[in-house]
């Protein structure tokens, strides 16, 4: 509208907005200009219409009937199923509904037969997120990031996946669950495992002389267990006519003993491979293993177990001595039974990194956590050290640097190894003790790595620290890995480490991984 300053009514009055009638009631009554032409506006007594708003659209027609424009997104315009109202930015875009802290945030879906037949609930007074289908909840988001469906989770057809709750224990793999008698064959000897081999000192078995020893073996229960022993292997030749007979005897909670001899044919001096299992009616964790070691050497201690602090799952834990170690490794072929009947898909499947695969690993620290690394991730071995593995992507916790430099020890890193190049990005999570982590490394399909801890999206440096040591902090939370290595087969380990000499642990709820099915 022009000025009415200095000017006559019959010099303006083309120019003035007008309605037919007077607005004094709540009938809309066209806004028209002052030559009679309609505008885009009705008003009445109580309410305003308009055909199209834009706000800052800086006189560029509406993209929809509500267009609110801060700057342009680009050659793009709303889907017709959407575009009663349009949030417009260059930048990030968005809508804010603002609640009471006790009250609810809502969004409704209704139709002529249901007017909340659909609805988005949040809940400030619990912090949780509902949703409603058919009028009724069909899924829920507490807090804690737990997820309640009411109906079915249908797994995608094309992404293979494993799922491991520690229902059953892990024992010890074979590899570690071995020992050497330290000096005679009457030397007791300690393995606490399942099952395992004993290499006896050498000894020469007279026709009819035999040898004792005591196995102390805490899986051992005095008022049940069965306790098999046979002989598996010698280092010298025996006749033809000549037998190695096992007996065992005096089962007690924690211990046996073991004797052998022959049946009356004298055999030469020599060692002994004895293999033992107890109470073979007892399956073990058949997906994963106990690895690690402790005081040095293999680990030999019982290091699985059930937390007696309410959290559920498995409790790991370490030796006494500094760097003794216990990490959960999958049963990997060809060091058991042959690679080619191998049972468990953890390690026969190959999860390589043109897989995009996706691990989720769910652990609790323990009340203290001074003196203690923690690693947790997909790698190539066993190991924690960064240095060990050329490729790699776990993360990592450690109070001092005896697994490689490390940027604020207090704080959870990431690592990824690319060709034996590391990258190292300071998480600024200060890991707390008794606190439960949920941690998620994803790997799509450009091979690059993403990863979230309790659900937030964490980013990761692309600075190796060849250029800066222990890692640098990514203040982009969106930011990716750099491409990492084609085709590299990793494994999922959880592993905990002593830093000093005392014991220490982990609890972990679960593990999960899953794939491509098909690349």
């Amino acid at each position: 509208m022009s000025s009415l300053k200095g000017k006559s009514i019959s010099q303006t009055y083309q120019r003035l907005l007008q309605t037919s009638s007077e607005v004094s009631d709540t009938t809309l009554k066209a806004v028209e200009t002052g030559d009679g032409n309609f505008t885009s506006m009705k008003l009445s007594s109580d309410k305003a219409e308009f055909l199209r708003v834009g706000v800052g659209t800086g006189g560029v027609s509406p993209d929809g009937l509500i267009h609110i424009y801060s700057a342009s997104a680009g050659s793009v315009t709303a889907s017709s199923f959407a575009r009663e109202i349009v949030l417009e930015n260059s930048a990030d875009s968005g809508l804010s509904i603002l609640s009471g802290t006790s009250a609810s945030g809502n969004i409704y879906f209704g139709d002529a037969n249901d007017n909340d037949a659909g609805r988005i609930f949040y809940d400030h007074s619990e912090d949780s997120l509902t949703f409603f289908t058919s009028g009724s909840r069909s899924m829920k988001i507490d807090s804690l990031g737990n997820l309640n469906v009411v109906g079915t989770v249908s797994q995608s057809d094309d992404r293979f996946e494993l799922v491991e709750y520690f229902e059953k224990v892990p024992s010890l793999g074979i590899t570690d669950a071995q020992l050497t008698q330290s000096s005679s064959a009457t030397t007791a000897v300690t393995l606490n495992a399942k099952y395992g081999i004993i290499t006896m000192q050498s000894v020469d078995l007279a026709a009819t002389d035999t040898v004792e020893f005591t196995f102390n073996n805490n899986h051992i229960y005095g008022a049940s267990s069965q306790v098999l022993v046979s002989f598996t292997e010698s280092s010298g030749t025996i006749a033809d006519n000549a037998m190695i007979n096992v007996l065992v005897h005096d089962v007690s909670d924690g211990s046996c003993k073991i004797r052998i001899g022959t049946n009356g044919t004298d055999v030469a001096a020599q060692v002994f491979k004895l293999f033992f299992v107890v109470d073979p009616y007892v399956i073990p964790n058949q997906n994963f293993v106990l690895g690690g070691t402790s005081s040095g050497s293999l680990q030999v201690s019982e290091n699985a177990g059930r937390p007696t602090n309410g959290f559920a799952g498995l409790k790991l834990v370490t030796g006494s001595t500094d760097n003794d170690y216990s990490v959960l490794t999958t049963r990997v072929g060809e060091t058991e039974i042959p690679s080619g009947v191998d049972s468990s898909a953890w390690s026969s499947v190959a999860f390589g990194t043109e897989n995009r695969i996706q691990l989720n690993i769910s652990l609790s620290t323990a009340g203290t956590i001074t003196n203690t690394a923690i690693w947790a991730g997909l790698k190539l071995t066993e190991v924690g050290d960064y240095a060990t593995d050329a490729n790699q992507a776990y993360f990592l916790y450690a109070t001092d640097d005896d697994l490689g430099a490390l940027t604020t020890n207090g704080n959870l890193h990431f690592v990824y190894s690319i060709a034996g190049t590391d990258y190292i990005t300071d998480l600024g999570i200060a890991i707390a003790a008794s606190t439960v982590y949920r941690l998620r490394i994803d790997i799509d399909a450009t091979r690059r790595v993403s990863v979230f801890v309790n659900n937030v999206q964490y980013g990761l440096t692309s600075t190796p620290t060849t250029t800066t040591a222990g890692g640098v902090t990514q203040t982009n939370s969106q930011a990716k890995s750099l491409i990492v290595t084609d085709d590299i087969d990793l494994l999922p380990f959880l592993g905990v480490q002593a830093l000093s000499a005392s014991t220490t642990g982990i609890q972990v709820g679960f593990i999960k991984i899953s794939r491509d099915l098909f690349e």
